[in-house]
Parts: structure tokens; sequence; C-alpha cells
């Protein structure tokens, strides 16, 4: 069986094709052509059947146009009924015609096969072996039984009933067919209808905007991070909403057609933008799509997988380093053993190993960078770390004391730092300022090491200052960068590796504009915060290493 809506649909057909039959049954009775036309062997009766069963077809198209929600469930069973007064009226209209030899019998195909389409096999089987006894009843039994002229056809009546067998069966078959074929559709037309919500969804939380244009450049979908990142405008046209962005549009349609991309400079009203832009269809005869981009964004992206890059390569040359490392500092303990050593040879030994130790230090803290690890913070005062770290750097870069001045008001300031990486950061910054500030001569003035507490946001501050030209403007965009150093020899890793050492001990550390001279400021985190990692700001991420 099929739908209710099928079902009333079919009925209504069903009462229109019945109300048809009783017309023409009418008709033919009356207004037939031909001489001396159609008369049936008994007109009144034959008259009375007609204009009866019109009234039931009037009444059937009544019930079928206006069907009541209340007896929709019923509908088979009006089929049903419909179906045994048809098979009724038109028996006794073969009566009274003169039986099936009078063509009238097959008024019966059409209103049997119809009940196969609205119920099931069984039923419409029975129908049709109910059709087929009547008529076998009103040939064999009653219509040579009447008063006037009726001539049996039993043959006829024979070939009339398996025709009415093989019309239910093919319509019957012909009935599950099409309703597997339209449930069959209904499922797909569903699952296209999940699978297109889906797709919707997932457009409208990509964190890139999607634009779909027709090939007019009508809006056909655009998400929210699209509106988000173009200018607050309103309309259904490209034009409406960036008239540059049309301009692009029309650019690629006129050029190439193919998937490409552009770059938007930013205004007031919009930031820069990347558009990609990709047909629709095979040649783009259905539109364009276009994919829009924060390129700021993007750019950060690319700037987060090139640190991730960097890291694997800091992290394998610093476990590289290793290695050798060891080997000198095991050689130099052992000829440290020696006896005939004298003091500057011991000296210089001391140094080797020193330094040997401030490598390995500056290898763990790299080590540790790359793996997450979290600092070793103690609360220490900065005035005496600064003194200790000045004797060690000067001693091995072979300068002076002088060379570093320390100023640290006041003189009990505290800082909340990794004591081993808070070395590696100003031993940086103070190799730089000898390097590009102009103290790598005698004569030229110290280095200065100027910090102390309550001078900038309630925190200490640690400032290194050379007496150097000072960094350009235009290169201090880049300046943390890693390998952006504009020396010949640098490597541009030095400021990149302090900065990533301050910001995992909650501190950070910029580049201040000074009248004369470059300063390097560290602003270390309250020694009373709770501190861990780098929550004061995110540092670039760096993968970890397997070695």
């Amino acid at each position: 069986m099929i739908a209710h809506d099928e079902i009333s649909r079919s009925l209504w057909l069903t009462a229109l094709y019945r109300l048809f039959v009783a017309l023409f049954l009418i008709w033919l009775a009356t207004l037939a052509p031909g001489d001396p036309g159609f008369v049936p062997p008994a007109p009144v009766p034959y008259l009375f059947i007609s204009v009866a069963y019109l009234a039931f077809a009037l009444v059937m198209v009544v019930l079928a146009r206006n069907p009541g929600e209340e007896f929709r469930g019923l509908s088979p069973y009006k089929a049903i009924g419909g179906a045994l007064l048809d098979i009724l009226a038109i028996s006794l209209i073969l009566l009274t015609a003169g039986g099936v030899q009078s063509g009238l019998g097959l008024l019966l195909i059409p209103a049997v096969a119809a009940i196969a389409t609205m119920t099931s096999g069984r039923t419409s089987l029975f129908i049709a072996a109910l059709a087929t006894l009547m008529i076998l009843l009103t040939e064999l039994l009653i219509g040579p039984a009447l008063p006037w002229p009726f001539e049996p056809g039993p043959t006829q009546a024979g070939l009339l009933g398996a025709t009415l067998f093989i019309a239910v069966v093919l319509t019957s078959r012909l009935a599950q067919r099409a309703g597997s074929s339209e449930a069959r559709v209904a499922r797909q037309e569903l699952a296209l209808a999940s699978m297109a919500e889906l797709n919707a969804q997932i457009i409208a939380r990509m964190g890139a905007g999607v634009i779909a244009l027709d090939p007019d450049g009508q809006v056909l979908s655009i998400n929210e991070a699209a509106r988000r990142l173009l200018p607050p405008r309103s309309g259904s046209t490209i034009d409406a909403l960036s008239p540059r962005l049309k301009a692009i549009v029309e650019q690629w349609q006129e050029n190439s057609g193919r998937s490409e991309l552009h770059v938007i400079p930013g205004d007031e009203e919009q930031t820069e933008l990347e558009v990609r832009l990709a047909p629709l269809g095979m040649f783009g005869e259905q539109g364009a799509l276009l994919l829009v981009d924060d390129a700021a964004e993007s750019k950060r992206r690319a700037q987060a997988a090139k640190l991730e890059a960097i890291g694997r390569l800091t992290a394998s040359i610093a476990h590289e380093i290793r290695n050798p490392l060891g080997a000198i500092s095991h050689s130099a303990q052992l000829l440290a053993e020696s006896p005939k050593l004298g003091a500057p040879d011991q000296r210089l030994l001391d140094i080797i190993l020193k330094q040997s130790q401030r490598v390995d230090g500056v290898i763990r803290n790299v080590l540790g960078l790359t793996r997450g690890g979290s600092p070793q913070r103690e609360t220490f005062n900065l005035k005496e770390r600064l003194e200790r770290f000045a004797e060690e750097f000067c001693s091995a870069a072979q300068m002076p004391r002088s060379s570093l001045r320390i100023s640290v008001h006041p003189g009990d300031s505290e800082v909340l730092f990794d004591p081993s990486q808070l070395n590696q950061v100003l031993w940086n910054l103070c190799m730089n300022a000898r390097l590009h500030g102009g103290h790598d001569r005698p004569e030229s003035p110290p280095v200065i090491l100027r910090g102390g507490a309550g001078q900038i946001r309630r925190s200490v501050t640690l400032d290194v200052i050379d007496d150097g030209p000072g960094i350009p403007p235009a290169d201090r965009e880049g300046l943390f960068e890693p390998f952006s150093s504009k020396s010949a020899g640098g490597t541009g890793l030095g400021l990149y590796i302090s900065r990533l050492l301050c910001e995992n001990n909650g501190a950070a550390l910029e580049y201040v504009q000074q009248p004369r001279g470059g300063c390097f400021r560290i602003l270390f985190a309250p020694t009373d915060s709770p501190v861990h990692g780098s929550n004061l700001k995110e540092p670039p991420t760096l993968a970890d290493n397997p070695g």
C-alpha cells in the first residue's frame, strides 16, 4: 500500500474517471450518433441505472475532493467501496445493454486496475475475482432469465475476466516498483538535504570566509566569517559588499578563470585580506567561489610553522653540540690534573672549563624550551647576580671589569627568574652591545646594566644600554625574529632565544628607543605573582626533539 497522500490523489483520479464513465453511458443511450444508434434492449432500466451511477460518481468526486482530516485513515476503504459499486453498476448496465457483447464490459478494466494502486495485492486480486464472478453470473445465469432479449457470451466473459486479472497483476507490480523508486528517491533527497545542511554548518563555522557567486555577481552563499572580514555593508551582490572584491572577480574572469590568490590591501574599513578564487563548474559557468582570509592571520600561521621548523633545527643542533662539548670538558679536566701546568696555562684552562659549563647550560636551556620544560625559578637579589655575571663575562671576553657598569636602585631589588637562563639572556645582550654598540675598543665607554624596582608597572626592570648608533626603525619589526641578523657573522638566534627565555620565565624583553645608543629592557614578573610557564605572554612554540 502507498501513502495516504498518494491514495487521496488516486481516489480523486478514479472519481473523475467514474464521472466520465457515467456521462458516457448516458450520452451513449440518448445522444449517440448513427442510425439507428445504440439502443439498449431495456432503455428505461438502462437510463435509470446510468443516472443513479452518475449521482454516485458525483458524490465520490465531492468526497475525493474534500476528504476531511478525520477520514484520512479510511481512504483504502473508500477505494474498496467505490470499486465494489463500480462492479455492481457496470454489471447492471451489462444486463440492460445486452451483455458483454455490447463492449461496455471493458469499462471495468480501468476501475479494477485502479484498485491495485490503492490497496494490497491480495485485496486487488479479490476485487478482480469478484468482478469476474459478477460478469459470469450476469452472462450465464441472470441475463438469460431476463424478459428482454439477451445473448450470452461465455467466451467473451472469460476473456474479460482474464484481462481483469492481468490488468490487476501488472498494475500492482508497476505500483510496487513506483513505490520503491519513490521511497528510494525520498531517501536520496533526505540524504542530500542532510549533506547540504552539514556542508552549510561546516561552511558557517569555518574560520575562513566563504562566498559563492553566480555568473552575474549575485551572492549565492556567504558565511559569518566572510561578513566579519568584509566591510559592514548589506546587499545581495558582490559589488554592494565590496567594490574592490568585485574588481578582483572581474579581472579573474577576464584573465584565466583558474584558481589563483589575490591580496587586497587593508584600509579604514577592513584589514588586509587574502582572496583565493576558484571556478564553480568545469569552466566557471556556474559562478565563482571566493575563500577570504585575514592576511595577518595567514602570516601568523606561516610564522608558527617557521618557528616550529626552526625549533626542530635548533634542538637538533644543540643536541649534536653536546657530544663534542663533553669531550672538550672531559679533556680539560684531565689536563687540569697535569703537574706541569704553569699559572697562565691553568688560568686559560679554568676559562675553558667555565665556558664549557656555560655552553652546556645554554644547551640545556634551549633543549628545555624545545621540550616545553619549566624553568627552575628562584627569587634572588638582582644586583648581586649582575656582579657575578660581570666578573664571568669580562673574564671570558678578556675585557676589563670597568667595561660593564652596574646600577641597581634600590639595591635590594629582587627578581623571580631561572639564574642560568638569566645569565644566558644577559650574555647575549652584552655580547650584542660589545659587538654592535662600539664597545670592542679599549677606550670605548662601558655597557650599562641599569635596573631597579618600582619604575615601570611596579615591577623590576633591567636595561642593557650601549653607546652605539641604535637600531634603525626599518629593522625593528623583525628584530626578535630568528635568522634576522644584519651583521655579517651573526646567526640571528641570540635575541630570538633571549626573548623565549624571558617569556618562559613570565618576563618580557623589548627594545626601547633612546636618544643615543641602543637599549634592551627586561621587564621581570612580580616576585609575588603565581607565574607558571609563559602566562604573561604566550611564546612561540618550539617542536620537541626526540634526541
